[in-house]
């Protein structure tokens, strides 16, 4: 595919909208995922104070379909009481068109969403 590069950093930001605020001190974990179904850690991080993790690759990421997962058990448990999902995967396809790719993930009680930032 033309266009293609190597991608420097993927970021994530995670939120808290049943509070209004970040999501502070949630572990992450990034995943790349093998054509046959195998995964390998490339990366990890806790979100700061402000629910960011601003690089969690340690090394440059090539294309490819990687997936973050966010601990998210001892967040719910402490800032609501209960657990609904112990953990969130986000599975994404990086075509390498960008140098910096950006997922937030808006989590409450009872849902999440996600969408490509900038």
């Amino acid at each position: 595919m033309t266009g293609q590069r190597t991608i420097a950093r993927l970021s994530t930001h995670v939120l808290d909208t049943v509070l209004g605020r970040p999501a502070a001190g949630v572990p992450a974990v990034l995943e790349q995922l093998g054509p046959d179904g195998d995964h390998v850690t490339v990366g990890h991080g806790t979100t700061d104070a402000d629910g960011r993790i601003a690089e969690l690759n340690r090394q440059p990421l090539g294309p490819g379909e990687y997936r973050i997962v966010l601990g998210t058990a001892g967040y719910y448990a402490d800032r609501h009481g209960s657990v609904f999902f112990p953990s969130i995967s986000v599975q994404v396809l990086l075509d390498g068109a960008r140098e910096h790719y950006h997922v937030p993930v808006l989590i409450s009680t009872f849902s999440y969403s996600t969408y490509l930032g900038s």
